[in-house]
């Protein structure tokens, strides 16, 4: 028998790179990556604050909430975006995705400001985490492809656009980046796998056979 193939790890790797940069503030060593990366230079001591202004601080002025129950109910006014307060519960509905793989959320590095039972399970620096996992996992196999694609169609498509622009709008270089770089993401992994949109779903039984550390 041949060997499975795994066509998506450099996508995880990815998602899984933005999840870590959503979870905490970056260190010198990610900031030189990424002014490698982009041809940039950046300040370490601004991009850390900005981390903490722009993801964690509601107060600061200029928080954008990091979760999908939020973003995906913004509402543009003019030339002002407006969002519900977050809820503690507010990304519930993951948790029959997350019981289903044995994903554990509370065992994702992050900064204090974004740890603890208070952290929605919706937070994008989480769903990303567990997108990594899935297709990490995930063979060249159709019914893989469509598990990964109610994913996306569920929890990902409905606030991506919005989240990656308004970061990449941000003055910011540091933030701004970040929103380039998950416009990037988002873009690729949705030519790779074709989100289905829930109302194509149904409902049925949460069954999800990509586990942790099968097929790795």
């Amino acid at each position: 028998m041949s060997e499975p193939t795994h066509p998506y790890r450099d996508l995880a790797r990815l998602a899984a790179a933005a999840s870590r940069l959503l979870l905490n503030p970056p260190d010198r060593d990610t900031l030189a990556a990424l002014e490698s990366d982009a041809g940039v230079t950046l300040d370490a001591a601004q991009a850390r604050q900005d981390f903490y202004d722009h993801l964690c601080i509601a107060q600061s002025g200029c928080f954008l909430p990091p979760v999908a129950h939020v973003l995906a109910q913004a509402r543009q006014t003019d030339a002002f975006w407006h969002f519900a307060t977050p809820r503690h519960d507010g990304g519930d509905a993951l948790m029959p995705w997350y019981d289903a793989a044995g994903f554990d959320p509370s065992s994702l590095p992050a900064d204090p400001f974004l740890s603890g039972s208070n952290r929605p399970l919706d937070h994008v620096g989480v769903l990303l985490a567990f997108l990594s996992m899935l297709l990490d996992a995930a063979q060249d196999d159709e019914a893989d492809r469509i598990l990964i694609g109610e994913f996306l169609g569920e929890h990902l498509q409905p606030w991506a656009d919005t989240f990656a622009h308004l970061l990449s709008c941000s003055a910011s270089p540091y933030i701004a980046l970040l929103g380039s770089m998950l416009g990037d993401l988002f873009t690729t992994v949705r030519a790779a796998i074709v989100p289905i949109a829930p109302a194509a779903i149904g409902a049925r039984p949460k069954v999800i056979p990509i586990q942790p550390g099968i097929g790795s």
